[in-house]
C-alpha cells in the first residue's frame, strides 16, 4: 500500500519545527573569557552594549567600567551599575541597529507602500474603466 508524500512531508515538517525549537531554547555555553574581554575593550567606556549571559538572560545599556575579570553596565533606566564577570558571558552585540538593518527596514518600507499605492490606483482605475460610456458601447457589441 502507498501513501501519499503529504502526509510524510507534513510530519518530517513538524518534527523538524519541533526539535529546532527545542534546541533554540538550550542554555547557551559561555564563551572564551578572554575573547569577551577584547569585544568589551574594543566597544569600549561609554559606548552601548547588548549583553547575552549564559543562563539567556540580557543586559542592555551604557559600559561604564572594564576590569581584568569583569567590566560593569549601566543598565537603562538603572540607578545601579551591574557587574558582570568575562566568564558568564555568552555574547556582545550592538545595541542600535545596524546601517544594514535600518536600509532594509527602509526598502520594505518604500516597497509596501508603492504596492500599496499601485493596488489602490488599480482598484480607481477599474471602477472608472467600467463606468466609462465608451468602453461599455464597445463591450456590448459582437
Amino acid at each position: 500500500m502507498r501513501t501519499s508524500r503529504f502526509p510524510r512531508f507534513t510530519a518530517l515538517l513538524l518534527i523538524s519545527a519541533l526539535l529546532s525549537n527545542h534546541l533554540a531554547l538550550a542554555a547557551k555555553k559561555p564563551a572564551d573569557p578572554a575573547v569577551m574581554k577584547a569585544r568589551i575593550q574594543r566597544r569600549g567606556v561609554g559606548q552601548g552594549v547588548r549583553v547575552t549571559l549564559a543562563d539567556n538572560s540580557e543586559v542592555k545599556g551604557m559600559i561604564l567600567t572594564v576590569g581584568e575579570e569583569s567590566f560593569s553596565v549601566k543598565p537603562k533606566h538603572a540607578a545601579q551599575p551591574q557587574e558582570i564577570e568575562y566568564s558568564k558571558v555568552a555574547g556582545v552585540h550592538n545595541d542600535k541597529l545596524t546601517r544594514g538593518q535600518k536600509v532594509a527596514i527602509t526598502v520594505g518600507v518604500v516597497g509596501a507602500a508603492i504596492a500599496v499605492t499601485g493596488i489602490l490606483f488599480n482598484i480607481k482605475f477599474d471602477k472608472s474603466v467600467s463606468k466609462c460610456w465608451l468602453c461599455a458601447s464597445t463591450a456590448s457589441q459582437p
